[in-house]
């Protein structure tokens, strides 16, 4: 039985247009939060003292209040997704206040992204987890925002030994909880995460104002899983600047985009995509 899925990309606040109708499920990778203390953060980056927050450099009190209207503007756009009446499979992107337990800001540590979607019916968390979707199942990864240990001579040198083995070590252990998850798998897989996978035309940063500008940021954890066990297709965002597909070996990888003009439209039949259509312009209005 054929399956048609709506996939919509990171939104960061903004509510998409639906550009086609008839779909069985929606599928969106996170970031559904508004991202105002961006500049911020690409400041304290760029800052001397790398030990610099963003929110030092606006005070906490008026962090709290950006931190509030971001999940905020998330909570809309998942209530919106949930209003169709269909499973929506989602996980939560670096922008869904998912909790740094390392924050020495009690705030932060908070997980916020259970908040977020608490209450919605139809929305279907899966990072970390998988879920049967008729002759399919769904594995889900999320919140990862770059390759989970560094990648560039200049990343590693800025740090010291003992964090880059505690990163070593985070990134194995993540590894291994998504590989359980594929190894319990009986059906085709669409493998959904935050990111997509590492050093592919869909991962590099072509954005000058970016301090990564140049590099390729997608995850490793994902590239790895794709390699290893070649899931039909593997679903991500994170990366703005791409909007399209490529192939690793037999999986179809997908970039979803970046905003509320764009849709991807796929249906799945057996073991196979049937259709896979990219739009950037609306063609239906849903009547509100």
């Amino acid at each position: 039985m054929a399956m048609k899925f709506l996939i919509v990309g990171d939104l960061h606040g903004s509510k998409p247009e639906i550009y086609f109708e008839d779909f069985d499920a929606i599928i969106a990778p996170g970031d559904f939060c508004s991202d105002a203390p961006r500049k911020y953060m690409f400041q304290a980056l760029k800052e001397p003292d790398s030990k610099i927050k963003w929110y030092d450099l606006v005070g906490k009190r008026k962090a709290r209040k950006m931190i509030e209207k971001s999940l905020s503007d998330g909570r809309k756009i998942l209530e919106f997704l949930d209003s169709f009446g269909v499973p929506v499979y989602v996980v939560p992107g670096n922008w869904d206040w998912t909790g740094d337990k390392e924050s020495d800001w009690d705030f932060l540590k908070q997980d916020h992204y259970k908040t977020l979607i608490k209450g919605l019916s139809n929305i279907v968390d899966v990072h970390y987890k998988i879920a049967d979707i008729k002759d399919y199942q769904i594995i889900g990864y999320g919140i990862s925002s770059a390759p989970e240990y560094p990648q560039y001579k200049e990343e590693m040198e800025k740090l010291k030994p003992e964090e880059l083995a505690k990163r070593k070590k985070k990134y194995e252990r993540n590894l291994e909880k998504v590989s359980s998850l594929f190894e319990k798998a009986s059906k085709p897989i669409i493998f959904l995460s935050h990111n997509v996978p590492f050093n592919t035309p869909l991962d590099k940063i072509t954005n000058k104002d970016s301090p990564r500008y140049g590099y390729h940021y997608g995850s490793l954890v994902v590239r790895e899983m794709v390699e290893r066990y070649q899931p039909l297709v593997c679903i991500g965002g994170h990366m703005h600047e791409h909007f399209g597909k490529c192939r690793i070996g037999r999986t179809v990888c997908i970039n979803s985009g970046f905003g509320s003009k764009v849709n991807v439209e796929l249906e799945l039949s057996g073991n196979k995509i049937k259709k896979l259509k990219f739009y950037r312009q609306p063609k239906l209005s849903r009547k509100q």
